[in-house]
């Protein structure tokens, strides 16, 4: 048995997009975090059944997100790839956006802690 967690704080660097599988939405995005020395590392995001509060998430929020490492494996044109991808648990807006972020902190409390 084994156990993962991810955290980050970092800034969502483009508008999610989304898209039904089934009876679920899915969105996808990807978050910027500064590191050690002025260096920034990319996460792409996959945030299952966001329960409304996708709208408050765009380009430029400010985002703290848990969740879990997952490693996605597909081959094209005969090359086998992959990719590291964090399936969002939790995703708390960190400020920045003014009025509309404080709204959607009070709206959706509950779903974000």
């Amino acid at each position: 048995m084994g156990y993962q967690r991810f955290m980050a704080l970092g800034n969502v660097t483009g508008d999610p997009e989304t898209r039904t599988v089934g009876e679920n939405e899915v969105a996808k995005f990807a978050i910027a975090v500064n590191g050690y020395k002025d260096s920034v590392e990319f996460f792409d995001m996959e945030w299952w059944n966001p329960n409304g509060a996708l709208p408050y998430v765009a380009k430029g929020s400010s985002v703290f997100i848990e969740g879990e490492l997952q490693t996605q494996r597909w081959e094209k044109d005969g090359q086998k790839r992959s990719k590291i991808v964090v399936k969002v648990r939790t995703l708390q807006l960190a400020g920045g956006k003014g009025k509309k972020a404080d709204a959607m902190e009070e709206e959706f409390a509950a779903d974000f802690r």
